[in-house]
């Protein structure tokens, strides 16, 4: 820190010494592609128009449905599309900086009154998702709050725990808690499928969270998050679902990012692949500072780091649109202090223990799209994705020898082909069909020593594959301007254990009025566990856990949307989920629901375990307008689960309440207003996680933590008090844009609780706790 901040520094004063004075008004280019919803064919002849500009700015779209529109000064600004027979859309706070063009691809839905030209403004509700077959609990998210509220670091899942009915697994994480589930229940798509954790040290702590995301904002294009009864594409995942896109890159001009902070460096760059066929590239790639600086530190210093790279390369042909594009991360730590050999001088295992890790976590794929006919759109994917993971722990015994105390080792991965088809069959009725296969194949080795210095104890060791399908279909009929219902189903077969789901899933909605809507959403889901569940391996070598059924859940919600203003809104949604042919262990109070991470997990599982969440949340929010904007969410809610004895108790991740205000303000400072400053600060109180009273008598003659499993859960950990703040300065300037910005996630240092440790010299358990802040100084450019 002490290298990087003056070179942070002299690189901002030496841009600015560099750069001239403002002689000429600052402008850049909006441009996009305007299509149908349903069938996502291109709309040429659509108007596009920048609102409230002198002189007035515009454009129609070409035979392609694209526009350009050249010379738009930077600010914020609102842009109005419309289409004759088409409802119009407004897509206010437009962000326009010289740094970086605009790209919108804007959906239009066909109206069902037929009108000779457009005579309604009307204007999209900015939270609505992008997926028109949701109804529910979902909402869309842009790239730019990602970045603008408050303590984000660029990382959609801790932007979405200022959501209702999502909180955070800890501090620390990035792992996401929705509606009392287990953080292992959230998927994860990129460009339409599935894909595996996309986190730096993925599952190191918390199964479905890590560090930070490896998905930059660079190439993030707009996306959705799900919370209950999702549309009938959507398998494998009981809680909730992060549905994220990748953008296109620039196909007329060169565009480049270079970010350097307290977290690491970032280069982004886009542009044309070649002009005269609108073909482009986009990629990002990030380096942690820890790894920069890590032949700086004393060599008894501990050492973590990660790297990561996205991309996409675009292809439009006259047989359809072509993409080909990535994510990837990869993450090294390793314990590098000088042990304790002395028996004597112990306090905790922490003096005698030396390991390393590491984690990587990737996925590529080659997707096409292409119009059947005017009705129709054809999608099509090949994925391959994988995750892999090692980590060797050893330990000093009495005689100072290291010893090998466990060894993880797990790879798994997945090749998947997906094929959706989009079909309109009128204005009032489309439908959306699709089938998906994964070839799943592992090769895990999980292996611990009981006692140290005995042989290592295999508790998982199987390597191989297996096949999943899954196939869905969901209708949707308006009936009226008023009334709409989305009837599906999903169905799943995981050949491991052959087993088949058949999930059905339904919604309705009633708009009463322009401002105020009514919803109605069930849906069935399911979720297979991870492969070191499966294969966890008896004393006689046997694999009780094979044919181990996927979870399941009922949920049922009810939305309730008031649009107060064009820009305040008040969202209402009570709801219940029921959870059945949980995994649990017989006669115990353990159960998958309250899985966090445990890599040498051996027990054997059946499915008797029930689990119930309900709640309310309650979303008051007012947009981004008149410079500022705010975010106030409640929940209130019960999280309860039966484990093997059939006892009802309160889930780990019961907090039974959570309040978050997330707002902030801009400024536009200089005679041209090509200065903006941005301060955003969040607020998060929620109840503390369950957790089981310690056994302490039985801890002490162990020298571990032990439980007391038969009261789970009956305390619970201290209230939740954290404060994010965000600030930052750009500047404008003709030929490019800067920004510095300060991030301070949990500035308060609020404390998690981490657990029992003994302490050797005490000869006693004591409680843990962990206190992290994450400050990130950072200076962007943008050329």
């Amino acid at each position: 820190m002490k290298t990087l901040i003056p070179m942070l520094f002299m690189l901002g004063l030496s841009l600015e010494l560099w750069s001239q004075e403002l002689s000429q008004e600052l402008t850049q280019t909006i441009r996009g592609k305007v299509i149908d919803e349903t069938s996502e064919i291109t709309l040429p002849g659509a108007t596009v128009l920048i609102l409230n500009t002198e002189p007035s700015l515009g454009s129609i779209t070409n035979i392609d449905g694209d526009f350009v529109i050249d010379k738009v000064p930077v600010g914020r600004h609102t842009v109005f599309i419309s289409f004759i027979g088409y409802e119009p859309v407004t897509i206010p706070n437009v962000v326009v900086h010289t740094g970086k063009s605009n790209y919108f691809n804007v959906k239009l839905k066909e109206s069902l009154v037929k009108l000779e030209e457009v005579v309604v403004v009307g204007e999209r509700a900015k939270d609505i998702p992008l997926n028109e077959m949701a109804a529910v609990s979902a909402r869309a998210f842009t790239v730019e709050e990602t970045q603008r509220y408050a303590a984000g670091l660029d990382d959609p899942s801790r932007m979405a725990t200022s959501f209702a009915g999502a909180t955070n697994s800890s501090l620390g994480s990035n792992a996401i808690v929705v509606r009392g589930n287990a953080p292992k229940g959230v998927q994860w798509r990129v460009e339409g499928i599935e894909i595996p954790n996309p986190s730096h040290f993925a599952g190191s702590s918390t199964a479905g969270g890590g560090l930070v995301t490896i998905l930059s904002s660079q190439v993030l294009g707009n996306s959705d998050f799900m919370t209950a009864a999702f549309p009938s594409e959507y398998g494998n995942a009981l809680s909730g679902v992060f549905d994220m896109n990748l953008r296109k890159g620039n196909n007329q001009d060169y565009e480049h990012a270079f970010k350097a902070g307290l977290l690491g460096i970032d280069f982004a760059s886009e542009g044309p692949l070649s002009k005269n066929k609108n073909a482009s590239y986009l990629f990002n790639y990030r380096y942690s500072t820890l790894g920069l600086i890590d032949p700086l530190l004393p060599d008894d210093q501990n050492t973590t780091k990660y790297q990561d790279l996205s991309f996409k390369l675009n292809f439009p042909t006259k047989a359809g649109e072509f993409s080909f594009w990535g994510v990837g991360g990869n993450d090294f730590g390793k314990t590098k202090k000088d042990l304790i050999t002395d028996p004597d001088e112990w306090e905790t295992e922490e003096d005698f223990t030396d390991q390393e890790y590491g984690f990587n976590v990737g996925a590529t794929g080659l997707s096409h799209k292409v119009s059947l006919s005017k009705k129709s759109m054809l999608k099509t994917s090949i994925v391959a994705s994988a995750n892999d993971a090692y980590w060797d722990f050893d330990q000093l015994n009495d005689q100072s020898i290291l010893l090998e105390k466990s060894r993880v080792k797990t790879m798994t991965g997945t090749y998947s082909a997906s094929s959706t088809l989009n079909h309109k069959f009128s204005s009032k009725v489309t439908n959306r069909t699709g089938l998906v296969f994964n070839q799943h194949f592992y090769d895990v080795n999980i292996r611990e020593a009981e006692d140290l210095g005995q042989s290592l104890r295999t508790i998982v060791q199987d390597e191989g594959s297996t096949q999943r399908w899954q196939a869905f279909t969901q209708t949707k009929v308006r009936v009226s301007e008023s009334f709409e219902f989305i009837a599906g189903v999903h169905s799943q077969y995981l050949a491991l254990n052959e087993q088949v789901t058949l999930e059905p899933r339904a919604s309705l909605r009633y708009n009463m009025g322009i401002y105020k809507s009514i919803s109605l959403g069930y849906g069935n889901h399911s979720q297979m566990e991870s492969a070191k569940i499966y294969f966890v391996q008896d004393n006689n070598g046997n694999t009780p856990n094979k044919d181990l059924k996927m979870g399941r859940a009922h949920h049922i919600v009810l939305s309730y949307d008031w649009a107060i203003n064009e820009n305040l809104r008040l969202k209402i949604e009570p709801y219940f989920q029921y959870l059945y042919d949980v995994p649990v262990i017989a006669d115990s109070s353990f159960s998958m629901l309250n899985f966090e991470q445990d890599w040498f997990f051996d027990q054997a599982l059946v499915n008797d375990g029930k689990g119930r969440n309900y709640g309310v949340d309650i979303t008051f929010e007012k947009f981004f307008s008149n410079d500022f904007y705010y975010l106030v969410t409640g929940s209130i809610f019960e999280s309860k689960y039966a484990g093997g004895d059939g006892v009802w108790r309160d889930t780990r991740f019961n907090r039974n309440v959570a309040f978050n205000v997330l707002g902030g303000k801009e400024w536009q400072l200089g005679a041209s207003g090509n200065k903006w400053l941005s301060v955003n600060l969040g607020l998060t109180l929620m109840g503390g996680k369950k957790r089981s009273p310690l056994n302490e008598p039985a801890s002490i003659l162990a020298q571990e933590e032990i439980l007391d499993e038969n009261n789970a859960y009956s305390t619970s950990e201290p209230f939740i008090y954290n404060v994010d703040l965000t600030v930052s300065y750009r500047k404008n300037r003709p030929k490019y844009s800067t920004v510095i910005a300060l991030e301070m996630k949990n500035m308060l240092g609020s404390a998690d609780y981490e657990g029992y440790e003994y302490n050797y010299k005490q000869n006693a358990m004591i409680e843990t706790t962990s206190a992290i802040s994450i400050p990130n100084l950072s200076y962007k450019i943008e050329f």
